[in-house]
């Protein structure tokens, strides 16, 4: 496998967000310089951004791999090459059931009134809207979490 893992370029942009959106996961911000991706034969299989926050805060997000090219271990790839270049206070937003899978990175579950302000209006905003796509498609509902790696 021919797989590279590098900072985002500007024409990955497009990739970027049709393999964010395919997966329902936030849409907003996604812009491509917060973003490494991975690229097997030029092709974007995978990506992971580091959104910096307003008021300081740090947030893993928009991890994602292609249906066809996950069971590799490539989103561990992703996340470690991103915690390697990016040592400091790192949070992020997950579903509850993925919680113990994040503790690898020392990341812990903390209250929601713990966390910055822009983390929060996140988090809320991702129970709301999730809550509610979830129930016009009567789905279960995805309960979120709020994980910290502190620096």
């Amino acid at each position: 496998m021919a797989l590279h893992i590098r900072p985002a370029l500007p024409t990955d942009h497009d990739a970027i967000v049709g393999l964010v959106r395919s997966e329902r996961l936030n849409p907003n911000g996604l812009e491509w310089p917060n973003f490494l991706v991975a690229t097997e034969h030029d092709h974007l299989i995978g990506a992971v951004q580091l959104r910096r926050h307003h008021d300081g805060a740090q947030e893993l997000g928009s991890l994602v791999v292609e249906r066809s090219s996950r069971g590799k271990g490539l989103a561990t790839r992703l996340i470690n090459s991103l915690l390697a270049s990016n040592p400091g206070r790192i949070l992020m937003i997950t579903g509850r059931q993925h919680v113990s899978h994040y503790s690898a990175w020392r990341f812990r579950p903390i209250a929601a009134f713990d966390a910055p302000a822009s983390i929060i209006r996140n988090y809320c905003l991702g129970q709301m809207i999730g809550g509610a796509f979830a129930l016009l498609q009567r789905r279960p509902i995805n309960r979120l979490a709020i994980l910290d790696r502190a620096a």
